[in-house]
């Protein structure tokens, strides 16, 4: 299906880019008011962690299965539902704004997680139906990946001067007119469409993939408070031997979570590769460059905000241009290019401290934001290319894993 309106298309594209840009700014927007979440909510340094992963972790736990909800009931209702997507996400982050305590902010970071599960595969899926011409799809994905880009990097730049002017918790609010023009412009935009045959649900591997991520996230995050503590040793025990049967029922269940038998096609798996990469290096980076900016060099979270704009503007130029490389020198190209610049930048962060001269902290966060914006957009269209369009949703969501 292609849409041809020019009424249909808008409202389709501003719910989808609305939509994720929220669901991504979430990702990022705390980075820099940890430090003043430490003071005001007494957190500890994993607790700290808590606060990021308890949505990351949430959010990759389930993420698979968003896909499969919206092949199986629906992209459109999945996606704007107020039982997974972009309403619970809106409601959940006026929880976190409200919260008097750690332990509040943190189940309410969850449930944002959960929430975007819905939203970031059902994203790609519903741009994937609209836009199936190689060359409009690519396009289309180039201006989602400067959407994702805008997003991942804006967040501590907005959310510096929110944090100083308003607080912490204004960095939730301002969520709510985001989010209630992505549902209403989408009521009236998106075309519904479903593949209910293959929308079948694991439940198996879904509870034991949730069980596996969780218990070995946990286990990392407070080794480095308990060290080799029972509680931990526990932990990562179980984790294991969840993720063994994780892998062993997947294998056997005739429709499971992580589709395997995509992995058989090179492009996917390449996709698959590259995205999981990106996302182990690029999310813990944005996380501890806040405090680094902070504690390290005493910054306040405005001026942190303002000395990741090389970050934030390499990203954006490289997401904006990365949609239209793909289609002129190919995405199984741009791909390996992207990677070597996140590399050289990754690379440089090892070698910053407390008295390194700006100037040269500004390049190697240019380095990384350009290598990140390069290769969001060429991981979906590797992923998603030559895929029938019912296995949009599962491969989008495995993809964005």
């Amino acid at each position: 299906m292609t849409l041809t309106a020019p009424a249909t298309r808008t409202g389709l594209l501003t719910a989808v880019f609305l939509g994720s840009f929220m669901a991504l700014l979430d990702v990022s927007v705390v980075s820099v008011a940890l430090p003043t979440m430490q003071r005001t909510l007494g957190a500890s340094f994993s607790g700290l962690q808590w606060i990021v992963d308890g949505y990351t972790v949430a959010l990759t736990a389930v993420i698979l299965s968003g896909g499969t909800l919206g092949d199986r009931y629906g992209r459109k209702l999945v996606y704007l539902s107020g039982l997974s997507g972009l309403t619970v996400f809106t409601v959940a982050s006026v929880g976190c704004a409200l919260a008097p305590t750690l332990e509040w902010l943190v189940a309410a970071r969850v449930v944002q997680g959960f929430a975007a599960s819905a939203v970031i595969p059902g994203a790609v899926a519903l741009l994937a139906h609209a836009f199936p011409e190689p060359a409009a799809r690519a396009r289309v994905m180039g201006l989602w990946g400067t959407v994702a880009g805008c997003a991942l990097v804006l967040g501590p730049l907005v959310g510096g001067p929110l944090t100083d002017a308003f607080g912490w918790p204004s960095i939730f609010l301002v969520n709510v007119p985001i989010g209630l023009v992505a549902v209403l412009t989408g009521r009236r935009g998106i075309t519904e469409s479903r593949d209910p045959a293959h929308g079948a649900l694991d439940l198996t591997g879904q509870v034991l993939g949730a069980l596996w991520i969780g218990l070995l996230t946990f286990a990392v995050i407070e080794a480095g408070r308990l060290g080799a503590s029972p509680s931990v040793l526990v932990t990562g025990a179980v984790g294991l031997v969840a993720l063994i049967a994780f892998v062993v029922v997947e294998l056997r269940v005739p429709h499971p979570m992580l589709p395997v038998r995509l992995f058989a096609r090179t492009r996917f798996s390449v996709a698959i590769f590259a995205a999981w990469s990106l996302g182990f290096a690029a999310y813990p980076a944005v996380f501890l460059i806040g405090i680094y900016l902070q504690q390290a060099r005493g910054a306040t979270a405005s001026e942190a905000g303002v000395q990741m704009l090389p970050y934030v503007l390499a990203n954006v130029a490289a997401a904006f241009t990365a949609g239209r490389l793909s289609a002129r020198y190919g995405a199984e190209r741009l791909l390996p290019v992207s990677y070597a610049v996140a590399a050289a930048g990754s690379f440089a962060f090892l070698l910053l401290d407390g008295s390194t001269p700006y100037w040269l902290v500004a390049v190697a966060f240019a380095a990384a934001g350009a290598g990140v914006g390069l290769s969001v957009t060429p991981s979906n269209i590797v992923g998603l290319a030559g895929l029938p369009g019912h296995r949009s949703g599962i491969a989008s969501a495995t993809v964005n894993a």
